[in-house]
């Protein structure tokens, strides 16, 4: 073994051992007057599973832990479960709400836990908030897109998976939309109406083209789409402020104005 590979394995070894460090954080018993170091497992809310830098876990009730041990862990647990759901837990995304101006709706999703910025800032100008920020379902990333009324009030937020080709249309795109329909279920019980995945021919450039809906308690629509761009695929969420009635369910797939247009 050569002297430069020998380098190569301890700067790896160094850099493990770096980042393993940066994960542990201190933690304290619940008067201060304890502390010692572990990195956070899990939680289930009443306990704690730390894991030592020993490599041993143990297992700490939160009562035992410092007020502000305790805050971290709670924060924890808010972005596991909003990183479960990907914002499709509410009647509209996330904690936006219908009728946010969109200084308000910029405002929240700076906040989100799971939004995020996937594009510069300097577009802005050019897009609104259009393709600006991105969620995460399933690890899978989705754009999401705005809808606005004449008084700059919000009307509906659309979230677009990444296109597929062509010959991903029957298997990976369709296991896509399975999962989001299990996601949705899972939120928002089941939909009003559904039909089938649609056949690759049905869809139009451009357009989307509804497969189940879902009404909110608070008398607003969910939809779940299919669509096609250019030489594209891709499955779309669109969140609605009108109550898209059942028997009008591919018609209302289409959106109102296409969400890719800048300025929307």
């Amino acid at each position: 073994m050569n002297r430069f590979t020998i380098f190569f394995i301890l700067t790896l070894a160094l850099m493990a051992g770096t980042r393993l460090g940066a994960e542990s954080r201190s933690w304290r018993s619940a008067n201060g007057n304890r502390s010692f170091r572990a990195e956070f497992v899990s939680s289930d809310g009443t306990n704690v599973v730390l894991r030592k830098l020993d490599k041993t876990t143990v297992t700490v009730a939160l009562q035992n832990l410092h007020s502000s041990d305790r805050d971290w862990i709670r924060g924890q647990l808010n972005k596991s479960e909003a990183k479960a759901h990907g914002g499709l837990k509410g009647g509209c995304f996330d904690t936006l709400a219908y009728g946010d101006n969109r200084r308000t709706v910029e405002k929240k999703l700076k906040a989100s836990l799971v939004a995020g910025k996937s594009l510069d800032d300097r577009l802005t100008g050019r897009t609104g908030l259009n393709g600006i920020y991105q969620t995460s379902i399933a690890d899978e990333p989705y754009e999401l897109f705005f809808h606005w009324t004449g008084k700059d009030e919000l009307q509906e937020v659309t979230l677009r998976s990444r296109a597929v080709a062509q010959t991903d249309y029957g298997k990976t795109l369709r296991k896509t939309w399975a999962s989001l329909i299990s996601l949705l279920k899972k939120h928002h019980g089941n939909p009003v109406q559904t039909t089938g995945y649609p056949p690759q021919e049905d869809l139009q450039e451009g357009k989307l083209l509804g497969s189940h809906l879902w009404h909110t308690p608070d008398k607003h629509s969910i939809l779940l789409c299919t669509g096609r761009e250019g030489a594209g695929y891709l499955v779309s969420i669109r969140f609605s402020a009108e109550l898209i009635p059942p028997n009008r369910l591919r018609d209302a797939g289409e959106a109102k104005k296409d969400p890719a247009e800048p300025g929307t």
